[in-house]
């Protein structure tokens, strides 16, 4: 007895310290790459980081079920306001055992336009999860600052998956926005009036990349003409057009000239899973992938790299494994990676109990040259 207790607490104490090393790893991860975490302001799935000019200044939005904006040049944590007047906020009655409001799941920009997307929801007690109904379509008024639900009214369309993306570039000018509604993808109008349909009636046809349809999720714009892909994409566009155009296939990251055929483009570096966002900086490609966070490639004159490098900043141990990145945005890709202003989203799969994700690092994060660290946003 004397001898099998000492030997039970040994065993015990090796057991906990096993336990809590495959429980905390990603928060180890976190304490040795030296950056202590702010707590969040902008928290929850965020699928879009999008750029519009409103009057005379440049603004970035994001959406977490509801819209948040700040403008583009600011460079500090917890900017971010609140613009979302007019949506009707999703909540849900105990009561009654339903929800009420819209959940806004995406955003894009035309010149002068925002556009949302929203869905509402219905609780399902059969499988205890819950399932997206009607669609409709909103813009942002900038004269009384509300949104707006556009004469389209219910745009749900007969596939049921109809959502919204755009070009984002940095040239205002040259920002469009699309609708994939009922397995076609259609132009939104720019500045549009409340009596009046803001979708084009013209189905999109460009061949350069993926045929428009019922599985497009993303459009590049070059000066050759618009590329639209049934995964994420990107361009090196800065104060000058793109001459190359990037997207994902699968796990791989593909690249062409601007103007060369998507059928035609060159593999680059994999990823081993999807790859789920792009960003393009003067020196790397950041990408953002399914359940293995944030990495990178290096850039050489457009060229990507065929392996993935470690970051010098702390972006692997905040933004690693288990993290899904929906979204990535470089404020201006002539910069280096280190010297630009880069956003990201994380998420991951909560239905894991292993994961080893967090709650707390669900939503937007960002790196700001003057900090020189990724910091929950």
């Amino acid at each position: 007895m004397k001898r099998t207790f000492p030997i039970l607490i040994i065993f015990s104490a090796l057991a906990c310290a096993v336990f809590f090393t495959g429980c905390q790893d990603v928060i180890f991860a976190k304490i040795m790459g030296e950056v202590e975490l702010e707590d969040a302001t902008i928290t929850g799935r965020v699928n879009a980081i999008v750029r519009c000019k409103l009057g005379s200044d440049e603004y970035l939005f994001i959406q977490n079920g509801r819209v948040y904006g700040k403008p583009a040049s600011s460079v500090s944590h917890g900017d971010w306001n609140t613009m979302s007047d007019g949506l009707p906020k999703l909540s849900y009655d105990y009561y009654n055992k339903k929800f009420n409001g819209i959940y806004i799941y995406q955003l894009a920009s035309t010149p002068t336009t925002l556009y949302a997307i929203g869905t509402s929801i219905y609780e399902n007690t059969e499988d205890g999860e819950n399932t997206a109904g009607s669609r409709y379509l909103y813009y942002f008024d900038t004269g009384s600052k509300t949104w707006r639900k556009t004469h389209d009214n219910d745009v749900t369309g007969t596939s049921g998956n109809t959502t919204i993306f755009c070009t984002n570039t940095r040239d205002t000018t040259k920002r469009k926005a699309y609708i994939r509604m009922n397995k076609n993808v259609y132009a939104l109008n720019d500045s549009p009036v409340s009596d009046a349909t803001c979708i084009a009636t013209t189905a999109e046809t460009s061949a350069l990349g993926d045929a428009p349809g019922e599985s497009t999720v993303s459009a590049a714009y070059t000066a050759s003409g618009i590329y639209f892909f049934n995964s994420c994409a990107a361009t090196n566009e800065t104060s000058v057009p793109a001459t190359y155009v990037y997207w994902a296939s699968g796990s791989t990251l593909k690249y062409a000239a601007s103007g060369t055929n998507a059928s035609s483009g060159t593999s680059a570096v994999n990823c081993s899973v999807n790859i789920t966002s792009i960003a393009v900086t003067s020196d790397a490609i950041l990408l953002g992938t399914n359940g293995r966070g944030l990495k990178k490639t290096t850039n050489a004159s457009g060229i990507p790299g065929t392996s993935l490098p470690n970051f010098s900043t702390n972006a692997d141990s905040a933004l690693g494994s288990p993290y899904i990145i929906p979204a990535l945005l470089c404020i201006d890709s002539s910069l280096s990676e280190t010297g630009a202003t880069l956003y990201a989203s994380a998420d991951f799969k909560r239905k894991s109990s292993s994961s080893g994700g967090t709650y707390k690092d669900v939503g937007l994060w960002s790196y700001y040259p003057s900090r020189g660290n990724w910091n929950r946003e």
